[in-house]
């Protein structure tokens, strides 16, 4: 991971050197981030990403370029992917212009654990050739944009009552630009207890969860957000209550923190 943030940093110092005026293209880095699901593990084999982008120049015919994804290991288990952990799957100086679709291309292998079952999934045949994302993000010269494929777990399986063999794996995907968007963040007290959190605004959810693997304490990070946010907490645990923080604001580019949430006990 060392290298990967050296190799970016160099990256980026080459790229500003020039001045802005000076320049016809931007840095683009394509990420993906995760929201939970109920299951131990999922993995994905990541092939690269496909970025569509206008000219406003020639806005009838859109440069569609690949960004392999470069890993020594195709796979990535996206359920690690929460509380700032991140998979960078291609990044690569474009010409300035409208970044209007992205799509993420799986290979074959994909899979799930749960209970210490290792359980395949096929993607729909429609989803075979991509996961496209339709946006609408600027991209200005000399400037390092950062865009976020947000893989939400939640909606993207559904589990089923006999057998556990027989997953349907509908991958929803959504995008977000760092520039455009704030952060909330915060922790779960007591650890270890684990839950699930939503965002929400009007018709809007985001879902996160909770980091207690590795040196994880029970932090969470909700990504992509802007505007005023409801935050409901469901722990897993049944032995606790639900809890609500209304009217929270979320800024651009500003992370907003909640600190330390202790959930409370049911009573007896």
């Amino acid at each position: 991971m060392k290298k990967i943030h050296i190799l970016a940093f160099l990256l980026f110092s080459l790229f500003s050197c020039a001045g802005t005026e000076e320049r016809s293209d931007a840095l683009l880095n394509i990420f993906i981030v995760d929201a939970p699901a109920d299951i131990d593990e999922l993995w994905v084999e990541v092939l690269g990403v496909d970025v569509q982008i206008s000219n406003p120049s020639n806005e009838d015919a859109p440069a569609t370029i690949f960004l392999p994804y470069e890993a020594g290991i195709q796979f990535v288990d996206i359920t690690q992917l929460i509380a700032g952990q991140e998979v960078l799957v291609g990044r690569s100086a474009v010409d300035v212009g409208v970044l209007t679709k992205i799509t993420l291309r799986l290979g074959n292998e994909n899979y799930l654990r749960k209970d210490g079952l290792r359980i395949n999934l096929e993607l729909p045949e429609a989803n075979k050739s991509g996961l496209e994302i339709d946006t609408n993000f600027e991209l200005r010269p000399g400037i390092s944009h950062d865009i976020y494929i947000d893989f939400d777990l939640l909606r993207s399986l559904k589990a089923p009552e006999e057998p556990l063999e027989s997953y349907e794996f509908n991958p929803k995907l959504s995008a977000f630009s760092k520039i455009n968007t704030g952060e909330i963040s915060g922790s779960i007290r007591p650890v270890p207890q684990d839950a699930f959190l939503y965002a929400i605004q009007q018709n809007d959810t985001v879902t996160t969860g909770v980091n207690l693997r590795g040196n994880g304490q029970g932090q969470f990070l909700f990504r992509g957000l802007e505007g005023i946010y409801t935050i409901y907490i469901i722990p897993k645990n049944d032995d606790y209550l639900a809890d609500t923080i209304p009217t929270v604001i979320v800024q651009p580019q500003i992370t907003t923190p909640l600190g330390n949430i202790t959930l409370r006990p049911k009573e007896e």
